[in-house]
């Protein structure tokens, strides 16, 4: 299997189908300041995990620039899950979706 890419233009759509799962591998910290609307917390730091995403679902990773992603793409692909990064990462992001806290 190799990684999917996708633009941060398509995630408004992405974060509206449901065969889709958004994972953002950035800390924790970053995650409660700012996410997709919809999307599961996954540090990279802590690792990820296949098992812990529905496996239905093609698994679509972010992080803040794009590099992370592609790492946490290329080891879910490994746990046998089909998975994407979004090239450029949330910092790319323009989109309706995004969530900010304070």
């Amino acid at each position: 299997m190799q990684i999917r890419l996708f633009s941060a233009g398509e995630l408004d759509d992405l974060a509206n189908r449901t065969d889709v799962v958004l994972v953002d591998v950035r800390s924790r910290g970053e995650y409660e300041k700012s996410h997709i609307r919809g999307a599961v917390s996954m540090p990279w730091e802590e690792g990820v995990s296949a098992d812990a995403l529905p496996h239905e679902k093609l698994a679509i990773c972010y992080c803040e620039h794009g590099s992370s992603s592609m790492m946490a793409a290329r080891e879910l692909i490994r746990q046998g899950r089909r998975a994407g990064s979004v090239i450029g990462g949330i910092s790319e992001y323009r989109g309706r979706n995004l969530v900010f806290f304070r």
